[in-house]
């Protein structure tokens, strides 16, 4: 199927799954606003934090923010295009994961359709107001190239974070379980992403750099912007964000067809 039908299915079936979303108002709009409660608690926690000492690994409360502005922009737009696929055991111990091959189209792009959850917005919300009210505090000078490697380095960060959750799903492939190695795996890693990496030790700083890439999710994109120093690492390492989300979302998406082909169905 030619690239542009894909796009066009795509929004289709996006349109279809708002539509339905739409049906319970009430139920959408109170997760966004528990979305934006939520992400405020752990924003007042760093300030908790912070008040005392004002820094945290050289890092002032607004730098923070920033960092942390930057990680819930991505993962908010991850959510919406995958955070479905943590669920993919459901599907296969049911046996309604079959329906996704007898259909002419990709299994992967349409697994991935299936689901737009609009009520991530609130993730946005909260985002750009941060963004507004840090750049204001910190002075940021946003020029054409700084705002172009703000939105290169975003979708670098939903790529990787996408892509840890496209490989946790596949292993459903082989185990039948996805989901509890969300909590094992994706969640803790996000969790680092909350703080800048110079604070932890650095074997963990090469994990999250070298391995498992959630570094250039926010870290390294934000010390770029805000000309930090970013020990044991090169200064110019942010500049590779975008990269490092296409090879990284690219070997996903390999394990996953790889993991689609040994599938059997349970028969369920």
């Amino acid at each position: 199927m030619p690239i542009l039908k894909y796009v066009d299915l795509y929004f289709k079936l996006v349109s279809a799954g708002i539509r339905a979303q739409f049906q319970y108002r009430f139920a959408f709009f109170m997760r966004i606003i528990g979305l934006i409660t939520a992400y405020s608690g752990t924003a007042i926690t760093m300030w908790v934090m912070l008040y005392r000492f004002q820094e945290l690994g050289s890092w002032s409360f607004f730098e923070m923010l920033f960092l942390f502005a930057i990680a819930i922009l991505s993962w908010g737009f991850c959510i919406i295009l995958f955070f479905h696929f943590r669920s993919l055991d459901t599907y296969i111990i049911n046996g309604t994961f079959d329906r996704f091959l007898v259909r002419p189209i990709n299994p992967f792009f349409h697994f991935m359709a299936m689901k737009f959850d609009v009520a991530s917005f609130g993730q946005f919300i909260f985002s750009i107001l941060i963004f507004i009210w840090v750049s204001i505090e910190l002075n940021i000078g946003w020029t054409i190239g700084k705002t172009l490697f703000l939105l290169a380095s975003i979708i670098g960060g939903i790529l990787i974070q996408g892509g840890m959750l496209v490989i946790i799903s596949a292993l459903a492939f082989w185990t039948t379980k996805s989901e509890q190695f969300y909590w094992v795996a994706m969640y803790p890693a996000r969790n680092l992403t909350n703080y800048p990496l110079v604070i932890y030790p650095k074997i963990v700083q090469w994990f999250t750099a070298f391995v498992v890439p959630f570094g250039f999710v926010n870290y390294f994109p934000a010390a770029v912007i805000l000309e930090k120093e970013t020990p044991f690492f090169p200064a110019y390492i942010g500049y590779f964000s975008p990269l490092v989300g296409l090879v990284f979302f690219m070997i996903a998406y390999w394990i996953w067809m790889l993991g689609l082909s040994r599938y059997k169905s349970t028969g369920s």
